[in-house]
């Protein structure tokens, strides 16, 4: 065991960094055509309610097209479970690209046969479950302690890229286009990340330590990684002896606390309602004002989300996940007040709002500009941190599981509320759960940062003396 002082200082000899920035710039790929099929529906939407689409689409239709990639992406998550422990990070990964080249295919397809927009989305969720339950495990595992945080960031940087260019191609080009040329990045991604290392995390597991000292030394560019591999084998020794049960999930206590941290977490990423927006940001802006036109805004909206989420990648491994998400949800609770006060006002006063027509778009830019300095990235680093390698799969299944389902159902609150109501009923909604969610970061979860991933199991035990295993813990 090394001493305090060397494990929070960093050391001559932990390598390079930058082989593990490039595997996870190229598994970013993925997570970027992942952003596109979720982009797809702000700009398609307006498209399939006008005589552009060959198809009458009425509301209803439009608001499950829309949210069915929820659904599937709910069993994109238990897919991802089934075969992560079975056939291994990397090729769970490469497989990705198949339901995402078949999506835009069906999408395609579906000026002939309208059915398969819904299939298309279906098929495009099982991916996005699939990213969100085997890319952040890898990219945990590959990742040192002093950029696992900025390395996390870099897949939702990737998302976010994707949504604002679907948003941009979307609107001036026809949806089979548009589908046309998503194609190409799944097929791009195949091609590059055939020869990406597997986990040293899953080789252990199935105790091919050769294998796994190899990738070490690829990943850190050290020619001994002899000290990172006992301690990485004694890691993994540790948490496999968990039997990996979904029964541990409630029976072992740090599996149980990192369970209902991460479900309240994403639970509480939703009751902002950014997601929901997103959906339907371009049809939102068309209503909310007549300053810009709709597609304009939500380019506008996107490329602020996408530039805080980069300026958050440079400040989580430095200020931690804990102050960032307090920060986040704190400057959301503000503006979702002001949101709703503006509503209550055009809704049900006298009060002429025309002369602040500008207003919903301003504040719905500094909403996403909060949201994506704190919960837009670091909860989904946070859930890649919280597991024990015998549970990890099957536990962050069953968090983007229920993730998936929450979204489909605060989503289509949203549509039904704001179009049998108005805007005020869901924005009062998620004012309400926004406070909550402020007491449940401050209270109930954990730093991460720069511990390693089996430090967190034992922070996660109730505090117990740290182990200084795997990679150096570092400042």
């Amino acid at each position: 065991m090394t001493s305090s002082k060397s494990s929070n200082s960093i050391s001559k000899t932990d390598g390079e960094k930058w082989p593990q920035i490039l595997v996870v710039f190229i598994a970013s790929i993925a997570v970027f055509a992942t952003g596109l099929h979720v982009g797809w529906s702000a700009p398609s939407l307006p498209q399939l309610f006008s005589d552009d689409y060959p198809f009458d689409v009425s509301a209803e239709e439009g608001s499950y097209i829309t949210i069915i990639r929820n659904l599937g992406a709910f069993f994109g998550s238990f897919i991802g479970n089934f075969i992560l422990d079975k056939i291994g990070r990397r090729i769970c990964t490469i497989l990705i690209a198949v339901p995402q080249i078949v999506s835009f295919l069906a999408i395609i397809l579906s000026y002939q046969i309208m059915e398969l927009l819904y299939v298309g989305r279906f098929i495009g969720g099982l991916a996005e479950g699939m990213v969100n339950t085997v890319i952040i495990i890898y990219v945990a595992e590959i990742a040192q302690p002093s950029i696992r945080g900025i390395l996390g960031v870099m897949t939702g940087v990737a998302w976010y890229f994707g949504t604002l260019f679907a948003n941009i191609i979307g609107s001036y080009l026809s949806i089979r286009t548009t589908a046309g040329i998503c194609i190409a990045f799944p097929v791009l991604f195949i091609v590059l990340f055939w020869r990406m290392p597997e986990s040293p995390y899953y080789l252990l597991m199935k105790k091919k330590d050769e294998d796994a000292e190899r990738i070490l030394k690829f990943l850190l560019r050290k020619p001994d990684v002899n000290e990172e591999l006992i301690r990485l084998q004694a890691d993994v020794v540790r948490q496999m002896s968990e039997t990996g049960t979904f029964r541990d999930i409630f029976t072992i206590d740090s599996n149980r606390r990192a369970f209902y941290v991460t479900v309240g977490a994403r639970f509480f990423q939703l009751t902002t309602g950014v997601a929901a927006m997103n959906f339907y940001i371009q049809i939102l802006l068309k209503e909310a004002t007549q300053s810009i036109a709709p597609h304009v805004d939500a380019s506008i909206i996107l490329l602020i989300q996408l530039g805080m989420t980069v300026l958050n990648a440079f400040v989580v491994d430095r200020w931690g996940r804990k102050p960032l998400l307090l920060f986040s949800t704190i400057g959301c609770f503000v503006n979702l007040v002001l949101q709703m006060i503006f509503f209550i006002l055009k809704e049900h006063t006298s009060v002429d709002t025309s002369v602040v027509d500008w207003f919903p778009l301003v504040m719905m830019m500094v909403l996403i500009a909060v949201y994506s300095i704190g919960l837009g990235s670091v909860v989904s680093v946070l859930t890649s941190e919280m597991f024990s390698a015998s549970i990890k799969a099957k536990l962050i299944c069953m968090v983007n599981g229920s993730f998936s389902l929450l979204t489909l159902a605060v989503t289509k609150y949203y549509q039904a509320t704001a179009d049998g109501f108005g805007l005020t009923v869901p924005f009062s909604s998620f004012v309400v759960l926004t406070f909550v969610e402020m007491l449940f970061f401050y209270y109930l979860v954990p730093e991460t940062k720069g511990k390693t991933l089996e430090q967190i199991q034992q922070k996660l035990k109730g505090d117990r003396k740290e182990k200084n295993t795997f990679y150096l813990s570092q400042k």
